[in-house]
């Protein structure tokens, strides 16, 4: 049962993961270009990409909210049972998204110092 709720996530998690990851590496880009632009950081493009973080962070902070019940039962397995890897994977899964989000805030923390 537990097994089949992350095979039916882990598609779309991946997807997710896949985007998110994306996007915030292309905001990143453009926070370092805002920094070395000749003449300073143009204040449109700052409150673009602030408002670009947060909103990324937003999504990969409820997206892990989301699979938090999942995550619990996971856990609650892996301590009884025999821990099988598509488990473990889904853990580290969630884990790179909460990276990924502390990631985002970082950024958006840095665009507003631009």
């Amino acid at each position: 049962m537990l097994a089949r709720e992350i095979s039916d996530a882990s598609s779309l998690l991946g997807l997710l993961l896949a985007l998110v990851t994306l996007f915030t590496t292309e905001t990143s880009r453009r926070i370092e270009g805002e920094e070395a632009r000749e003449g300073g950081p143009r204040a449109d493009v700052k409150k673009s990409i602030v408002r670009h973080c947060v909103g990324l962070f937003v999504v990969t902070v409820s997206s892990v909210a989301a699979l938090g019940p999942l995550v619990v039962d996971v856990l609650q397995t892996m301590g009884g049972q025999r821990i099988e890897p598509t488990y473990v994977v889904f853990i580290l899964v969630v884990l790179l998204l909460g990276s990924l989000a502390f990631w985002q805030a970082v950024l958006a923390h840095r665009a507003r110092r631009l």
